[in-house]
């Protein structure tokens, strides 16, 4: 004989053993489930009369007699997965021989009853699934001694947790289908029992999907990573069960960023917005999940760029080539999404060329500045690339002679009548600031400074 089922045969010799000591719904206060032999007084059925060698004894097996009443295909009810203690015919593991205070003479009510043996479905969780805490307990799921179904439950997995879970079912009617849903394996993401996790899912979201998409793990760690990812909240980008979208998207690419930057995202009106910015299309520039390149673009900025814009920076016959081209370093002057101003660009000329040139900056803060330099850098020079040496759009000559007369009386008389088109201003003047009023460069020839060519030059 089982020790528990010695335990409880004592406990039955004492008068709580079927009484309840205080009140009940039952005649001579017995307990509220009564075994039908002890309701009638045929302790006989069971028990060895007081005559006997041993009063009182069980005349069989204590777990054996239940057979004489119960019959076991009865309690199958066609179930061919068998509990194991109704397999080994334990009885007494779950049910009080005499009376209890639960139904079916079960001796703990609910999932009291099962986490008994079932110890790891009793841990305390967070979120509790209703069925486990109902009057039902486990039994809403399982059946007690039989089923058809694998772990006794009373009907295969999906069919089961759609019959409380209707609207989860229409998920099956979307374009992309989660496999797991598909086969109906609800096990196989949430824990039927209990989570400390939101939607008793198993375990934290990401870890959850990395049992399937291991491959993903790895690749998710990068040195930029989508916030997201780094929470184990696939969820706010992915829907778990169907979705209308490739990936099963909660929503189309732009549609989707623009729940968490919806602020960010808002268009410019007036100004310049980046075609894939514009049009939603955030990941023709970045990574979903995380990236080595920061910005969490889906490369590096020269390569990325360039596949859209092949042709900055490569003109044909360049000369000079501006250094953030050359470094792929775009971003040093252009926003990637959006700009009040014309070409996607972060400042207004020269203030924006400025924030690298440092020392032409506080030059033209403090001596005598050219009017075309504080004016527009683009006057003479140009962004990305160009033919002439210094990013110049032109040669030197035609370039200052835009604004210089070179036919000018005045002109031919302070150039000593050199013709202007054998000239190389920058030889002596400096193109952008200078403390002379003719923007000599700091350093000055005597003789040149006093006029006195002769001095050195044949006339």
């Amino acid at each position: 004989m089982r020790a528990s089922s010695v335990n409880r045969f004592e406990k039955a010799a004492s008068c709580t053993g079927c009484h309840n000591p205080h009140s009940s719904t039952q005649k001579k206060l017995l307990k509220a489930s009564l075994h039908d032999p002890v309701t009638g007084g045929q302790c006989e059925l069971c028990h060895a009369p007081p005559s006997a060698a041993k009063p009182f004894g069980t005349t069989a097996a204590a777990d054996a007699l239940c057979g004489n009443c119960h019959e076991a295909a009865g309690l199958k009810a066609g179930g061919t997965v068998d509990h194991q203690p109704f397999k080994d015919g334990a009885c007494s593991l779950c049910h009080d021989p005499h009376t209890s205070e639960f139904p079916k003479l079960t001796v703990a009510g609910g999932k009291d009853l099962c986490v008994r043996c079932h110890a790891k479905q009793g841990t305390p969780v967070d979120v509790k699934h209703a069925p486990v805490t109902s009057g039902r307990g486990c039994l809403t799921c399982h059946a007690a001694h039989s089923g058809k179904e694998a772990r006794l439950l009373h009907r295969p997995e999906g069919a089961l947790c759609f019959s409380c879970h209707p609207k989860s079912r229409e998920a099956l009617a979307a374009k992309v289908q989660h496999l797991p849903f598909v086969q109906q394996e609800c096990s196989s993401c949430h824990n039927p029992h209990g989570s400390s996790a939101p939607k008793l899912v198993d375990d934290r979201v990401d870890r959850v999907c990395y049992r399937c998409h291991a491959d993903a793990e790895a690749r998710f760690i990068t040195t930029y990573t989508h916030r997201p990812v780094t929470e184990g909240a696939c969820g706010s980008c992915h829907m778990p069960h169907g979705s209308a979208e490739p990936k099963l998207l909660r929503a189309t690419d732009g549609e989707l960023c623009v729940t968490c930057h919806a602020p960010f995202m808002k268009e410019v009106s007036g100004g310049a917005n980046h075609m894939p910015f514009a049009s939603g299309s955030c990941s023709s520039c970045h990574t979903p999940h995380g990236s080595n390149t920061k910005g969490m673009t889906a490369g590096a900025l020269g390569p990325l760029c360039s596949a859209c814009h092949a042709d900055v920076g490569k003109e044909k016959g360049a000369r000079s080539t501006h250094q953030p081209v050359a470094g792929a370093e775009c971003t040093r002057c252009h926003s990637p999404h959006k700009s009040a101003l014309p070409g996607l660009l972060l400042a207004k000329s020269p203030e924006l060329c400025l924030t690298c040139h440092k020392d032409l900056k506080a030059r033209l803060e403090k001596d005598k500045a050219h009017p075309p330099a504080v004016r527009d850098c683009a006057r003479c020079h140009r962004p990305h690339s160009a033919p002439q040496a210094s990013l110049l759009a032109q040669a030197i000559q035609p370039t200052c002679l835009e604004c210089h007369d070179a036919k000018a009386a005045s002109f031919a008389r302070a150039h000593v009548n050199i013709d202007a088109r054998v000239m190389d201003c920058r030889k002596c003047h400096d193109p952008h600031a200078s403390k002379d009023p003719k923007f000599f460069k700091a350093t000055v020839h005597m003789p040149f400074g006093a006029k006195s060519c002769d001095e050195c030059h044949l006339p």
